[in-house]
């Protein structure tokens, strides 16, 4: 009997572990949106990186169209920049957002954004508009 209720307590704590505890680390922080009829220029949301973790910080657009050729491929390049007190500092650039995840690494503290650069290879304003969703970042 004795037995019986130590291999239930080792089980449960197994079980409790792989529920709860077992858990591989995660972003400080993330958030999905989409995107509607963006020109080249737009700006995302602000985020807080606090820099407490080693997460690198990325983006990715999905199901990326033109708004003028809904069914048609399109590529976009995005900035990563840290909003401050003057000129807002560019952390890089990175093409093609719609095909994979890219990264910008681990950056400081403080409060990012991403502008849109280029649509298919191109940033002339109001050349083309673009439609993502879902657009993921991690930080």
């Amino acid at each position: 009997m004795r037995i019986s209720r130590m291999y239930g307590a080792v089980l449960a704590g197994v079980l409790a572990t792989v529920t709860f505890g077992a858990v591989p680390a995660h972003a400080e922080g993330s958030k999905t949106s989409y995107i509607s009829y963006w020109a080249t220029g737009s700006e995302s949301s602000r985020w807080h990186d606090g820099n407490n973790d080693a997460v690198s910080t990325s983006v990715r657009f999905s199901n990326c169209t033109t708004a003028s050729s809904p069914g048609t491929r399109t590529s976009a390049a995005v900035s990563v920049w840290k909003d401050v007190f003057g000129p807002d500092q560019n952390k890089g650039s990175q093409s093609d957002v719609c095909s994979a995840t890219k990264y910008w690494g681990r950056l400081a503290a403080g409060d990012y954004y991403f502008s849109l650069d280029k649509i298919n290879g191109t940033s002339g304003s109001g050349t083309f508009h673009i439609n993502a969703k879902p657009v993921t970042m991690t930080w």
